[in-house]
């Protein structure tokens, strides 16, 4: 084999393992096209889309405040309220802005990224609004909060992070979100849902 030709496939190979870095690098982008979305603490099997949403605490609770058709629960423990408002989407206040919402770590606000002091390399998953419309941002590849607060901002204005424990999981229709997490539902508290 000539060298020209030993030269060339090595350069094809670089290309493209730099494109499939790059690709990677960039969330997977799921608009949320039907239905109102709210926050839960009750599991329901025949949710169009069902995720998990706040943190839970190592006392099995919801970490943070959080609302539920209008009722508030829990103790805040940030001073940001996301509010799932119909019309608005995501709206990332001091105080509450619909009948739905929890408490999270913010990672983008009014198109400003947000930087967190967590290193771990994993996984990663978020909701967004772009325009009231929300979406779900999911990491392809393990990456730390800071870089995946960078690659969703380009393509919303709020973002939260969402729960992607041990025990992450969640569907979008017929849509596996998770298929490289472990399911415990016994685990998980609360969820993000379309019924």
């Amino acid at each position: 084999m000539s060298k020209a030709i030993v030269g060339l496939a090595g350069l094809v190979c670089a290309v493209l393992a730099v494109r499939f870095v790059l690709v990677c690098r960039e969330p997977e982008v799921i608009p949320i096209e039907i239905g109102e979305v709210h926050f839960t603490d009750k599991y329901n099997p025949e949710a169009r889309l069902l995720i998990p949403a706040a943190y839970t605490g190592e006392d099995g609770a919801i970490e943070g405040e959080y609302r539920i058709a209008g009722k508030t629960y829990g103790t805040p423990v940030r001073k940001e309220r996301i509010s799932l408002h119909p019309t608005k989407g995501l709206v990332i206040s001091g105080k509450w802005h619909s009948d739905y919402g929890f408490q999270q770590t913010v990672l983008v606000k009014n198109g400003r990224v947000r930087t967190h002091e967590d290193p771990r390399k994993t996984f990663r998953r978020a909701l967004g609004t772009v325009d009231g419309q929300f979406y779900i941002f999911q990491s392809r590849i393990p990456m730390t909060l800071n870089r995946f607060s960078e690659s969703i901002h380009k393509y919303c204005s709020n973002a939260v992070n969402l729960d992607m424990g041990d025990y992450g999981y969640g569907w979008y229709g017929k849509r596996k979100f998770s298929r490289i997490f472990r399911y415990n539902r016994d685990k998980q508290t609360n969820w993000l849902c379309i019924e």
